[in-house]
């Protein structure tokens, strides 16, 4: 009986392939621990609003916790981005507030200027910059990071968020540029600032992470995931430089 599958009279007998077999190690931890069909069956995130309509939006409890921690640092003369509402919240001995923005439309702005460039601000001005979730908007953040440190005085802290992981702005897709690494940002603040005077810390794990993406607020986390940190699965990245004296 035959039992390859050449045509008769042929000298040519098909190559026989090996069977290539699954490891069982993956198919087991497949059966143990299957992905959520709840997940992976949605046609979209619960929230496309971060999860602002649902609570505090993962990436939100983070910034908070680490600009508690710097209280102390926000002090002084304190510029802020766009508004002024941590300032006020985690502000400690303040003397004064500004609000920096790029657009003179905003009632709020006291110094209209550009972040890469705002020759209009003196020199070693202030005592605090708060830059959180800005950065990922500017393009040539070196250029940033570098005008904050001329306008930071000696001894001044710059605190700074920045997205690892996050869906695109809806409002500014066309200037929604970068995502960042704590390399990156270990890199980018200390050839500016050195590396000495940098603290680059990383929050979040996979979990928190693919929560954030579809829109889940804090509320809805257990409170065990967001004490856990995976330095390979980061959600936001924090940032405290202080100018050397």
């Amino acid at each position: 009986m035959r039992t390859d599958m050449t045509p008769m009279g042929s000298d040519v007998r098909a190559p026989r392939l090996p069977f290539i077999s699954e490891p069982r190690r993956v198919r087991l931890r497949r059966v143990l621990r299957p992905a959520p069909r709840g997940l992976l069956m949605r046609s979209g995130p619960v929230s496309r609003g971060w999860g602002f309509d649902r609570g505090l939006p993962i990436d939100r409890y983070f910034i908070e916790r680490f600009l508690e921690e710097h209280r102390a640092d926000i002090s002084g003369r304190v510029l802020e981005v766009k508004d002024d509402g941590y300032t006020r919240r985690f502000g400690s001995e303040v003397s004064h507030a500004d609000v920096l923005d790029i657009d003179a439309a905003n009632p709020a702005a006291t110094v209209v200027a550009d972040l890469t460039d705002a020759p209009q601000i003196p020199d070693e001005r202030y005592d605090c910059m708060l830059l959180t979730q800005v950065l990922h908007l500017v393009y040539d953040l070196r250029s940033a990071v570098a005008e904050c440190h001329r306008v930071l005085k000696p001894g001044g802290t710059l605190l700074v968020t920045m997205p690892a992981l996050s869906r695109c702005s809806t409002e500014l897709q066309d200037s929604d540029f970068w995502r960042i690494t704590p390399a990156g940002a270990r890199r980018l603040f200390g050839d500016i600032f050195g590396s000495e005077n940098v603290n680059v810390v990383a929050h979040g794990n996979a979990v928190l992470g693919a929560s954030f993406l579809m829109g889940v607020a804090t509320e809805e986390v257990p409170a065990r995931q967001l004490r856990r940190h995976d330095p390979l699965f980061p959600v936001v990245v924090t940032i405290s430089a202080t100018r050397a004296t």
